[in-house]
């Protein structure tokens, strides 16, 4: 942008006036000043010119007075932009070498550019993983965003005159949206110039893997691989699935078509724990355009943490079956079922106790309550007919219930709007209003201060205060209490409604979660995620506490990072408000183990982990080039689709543009003229060469 005009006036908010009495009061200081007075007898010249100078100087502090302001107008000229972006990425390499890239190719670019240079102004970009200056053409990146290109225009060019933007590539992307849409909001014509092969090559291309991110030990998991063969008609290929190099699953595919598409679904076991890495891959072709997109890499979080359940009944009953059926369906729960007479194991080898009708007359005081209360396990109690009340109030878990007679009363939920320690799905909720009562016992109940009751219990139409379903927690041990018996009914009622037990499953599921969930109480904890790509920095945030479970981060936190090979990064965590973070960067393609450990109070405290960085194979998943978006990109503004090798064509088409011209712009601003230094210097050099002539003729 050059400057191509300038216009400066000084304006004054005051009537005009007032500047002709600034400049008489200038005149009439300096006459009485030097003219008259008598103590100083000057020469006629000097006077008149020690008159001028203070004629000057009082005239502009008058003037000063009045706030004048400068006003400066100028006018810009502004050559049209001409802007090129280069696919960079993997996928241009598919159909060509890099000799004609690097001998034949990228010298057209630049001269192309350089002739443009003349009449307009041009910029040259990339768009791959990233939209950048293009410092270097590689065709590398692995991945491509053609929309973002029209959105980083949009932030980095507004209002800008430009005159046309050239995109060149193949036509493929496989990250952002449909580059047509964004091209559509733009006003400057768009050029194309379409790069890689139309003509479908053979190439086998394992386009997904779809799959569950975590899974159980011991569970089967299932997996579903979508393959795609181009050009590969009557031919066989092998699809294997491996893990740790052992096959795993293994499948002969012919390919009926010129263009097969199947999906293969198939079930693997869970038998080891942890972050497992496995391998999806298509036995190559003789003649394929590309073997990069015959495999794909996925992981699968293997947990060994199912939470255990023990189901404890004073006798028979059917809610004991209808709990233990919903918990069945839940892979995160291992549940047994014991009557209290058989069970002779421990407590301590389980999350949680469902103790049905327990303590009871003749199970007043069970040794298990004992051990659960030394191993702080959560324990849920389902009352009825057989529960000994008070012996069960005497545990203190505090809820308390003055029964006022032996029999029960029939009782109807009632949901607690302001409960809040986990949600219900709408289906449960809705479900609640027309289960049939349970059967509780008739009294008075005291409930304990912070206690939540997720069901009241309705007698009729009217809610009581007296709790169906209630949560508490005391030294730091959860307990639940559903005060009634009678839940196989509400099982066969929601099938009933509903054709499913999912609605009661999800219920008694979610209370069972609640309970048996274990709060972290260490002292140091370190996160990160298990699973990157090779794009991705892997991040890591630390917290660290003391004994009052109060953050800290004074001490520094050392953090080392091993691959495979048993090569070592050490890091240093940085420091946030009040934890800690560290970018450690980006790493290639494999499984690493990661240990942190931190001193504090004289004692060393430690955490370990792992994650896989999995390799980004977008770029192979198509290697036929789109040219049809090119056409329609360049269409639909106004412009055209070229070849590369039709650098004078694109220019000339350019250049015979009306619509691309320089642009004036006018631009005005305002500033204050006492800012100005040169006044004040002018000003004091005056004050000066005055006060030095009145000196040297023998006067102050």
């Amino acid at each position: 942008m050059a400057l191509h005009m300038m216009n400066v006036n000084i304006v004054f908010d005051y009537p005009a006036w007032l500047i002709l009495l600034c400049l008489l009061c200038g005149l009439a200081y300096s006459g009485i000043l030097y003219y008259k007075s008598r103590k100083a007898d000057f020469p006629l010249a000097t006077k008149r010119v020690l008159a001028i100078f203070r004629f000057i100087t009082i005239s502009t502090l008058a003037l000063l007075l009045l706030s004048p302001l400068v006003e400066r107008k100028s006018q810009y000229v502004e050559e049209p932009l001409l802007i090129f972006v280069q696919d960079n990425s993997a996928s241009l390499l598919f159909t060509h070498d890099t000799a004609y890239y690097r001998d034949d190719y990228l010298p057209g670019l630049y001269g192309f550019i350089e002739r443009m240079s003349h009449t307009a102004d041009p910029r040259l970009y990339t768009f791959g993983e990233r939209f950048s200056r293009a410092e270097t053409i590689d065709f590398s990146e692995r991945m491509t965003n053609m929309s973002e290109v029209f959105h980083e225009l949009d932030m980095r060019y507004s209002n800008r005159n430009i005159g046309a933007v050239v995109i060149a590539g193949d036509g493929l992307y496989n990250r952002g949206t449909n580059p047509l849409y964004a091209a559509a909001r733009v006003n400057y014509p768009v050029y194309t110039i379409a790069m890689g092969d139309t003509l479908p090559r053979r190439d086998l291309i394992l386009k997904r893997v779809n799959h569950n991110e975590i899974t159980y030990l011991g569970n089967r998991f299932p997996v579903e691989i979508d393959i795609e063969a181009l050009q590969s008609e009557g031919m066989t290929s092998r699809l294997s699935v491996s893990h740790d190099g052992d096959e795993l699953f293994g499948k002969n595919i012919t390919f009926a078509s010129g263009h097969h598409v199947e999906t293969i679904s198939l079930y693997l076991d869970a038998d080891e724990p942890g972050m497992q890495k496995y391998r999806a891959s298509l036995a190559p072709l003789e003649g394929e355009v590309s073997l990069d997109n015959n495999h794909q890499d996925f992981f699968i979080d293997v947990i060994d943490g199912r939470q255990r359940v023990l189901i404890l009944a004073n006798s028979p009953h059917p809610d004991v079956g209808a709990i233990r059926e919903s918990l069945v369906q839940n892979d995160h729960f291992e549940t047994d079922v014991f009557l209290m007479d058989e069970f002779k194991e421990s407590a301590a080898d389980y999350d949680l106790l469902v103790l049905h009708q327990l303590p009871s007359a003749k199970h007043p005081s069970p040794v298990i309550l004992d051990q659960a209360a030394e191993e702080s396990i959560p324990i849920l109690f389902v009352l009825g007919k057989q529960t000994d009340l008070g012996a069960f109030n005497r545990l203190a878990h505090g809820l308390d219930i003055q029964a006022r007679s032996d029999e029960l009363e029939e009782t109807l939920p009632g949901y607690n709007q302001a409960f809040a320690l986990f949600s219900m799905q709408e289906t449960t909720r809705s479900l609640l209003e027309y289960l049939p009562p349970l059967y509780s016992p008739f009294g008075t109940y005291s409930i304990p201060g912070g206690a939540h009751v997720m069901l009241y219990q309705k007698i009729g139409q009217e809610m009581t205060g007296r709790p169906l379903i209630v949560f508490s927690e005391l030294a730091e041990r959860r307990a639940g209490v559903i005060t009634g018996e009678g839940l196989w009914r509400w099982r066969l009622h929601a099938f009933m409604r509903h054709a499913s037990h999912h609605a009661f499953d999800d219920m008694i599921s979610r209370m069972v979660q609640y309970l048996a969930l274990k709060e972290d109480r260490r002292l140091f904890r370190v996160q990160s995620d298990q699973l990157v790509y090779e794009n991705e920095a892997v991040l890591f945030e630390a917290e660290l506490y003391n004994p009052s479970y109060e953050l800290i981060n004074e001490p520094g936190i050392q953090l080392e990072i091993v691959n495979e090979e048993g090569l070592s990064f050490p890091y240093v965590m940085g420091h946030t408000a009040n934890a800690y973070r560290l970018d450690a960067g980006i790493f290639e393609p494999g499984a690493y183990t990661w240990e942190a450990h931190v001193h504090t109070r004289g004692e060393r405290l430690s955490d370990r982990g792992i994650f896989n960085v999995s390799p980004l194979d977008l770029e192979g998943l198509r290697t036929t080039a789109d040219h049809g978006l090119l056409f329609q990109m360049a269409e639909n503004s106004g412009a055209g689709m070229f070849y590369p090798d039709q650098w004078e064509a694109l220019q000339a088409d350019i250049l015979s543009r009306e619509d691309i011209n320089p642009r004036m712009y006018a631009q005005k601003d305002f500033a204050e003229l006492i800012n100005i230094k040169a006044i004040f210097f002018i000003t004091l050099l005056l004050l000066t060469l005055e006060w030095l002539i009145r000196k040297r003729s023998g006067s102050y």
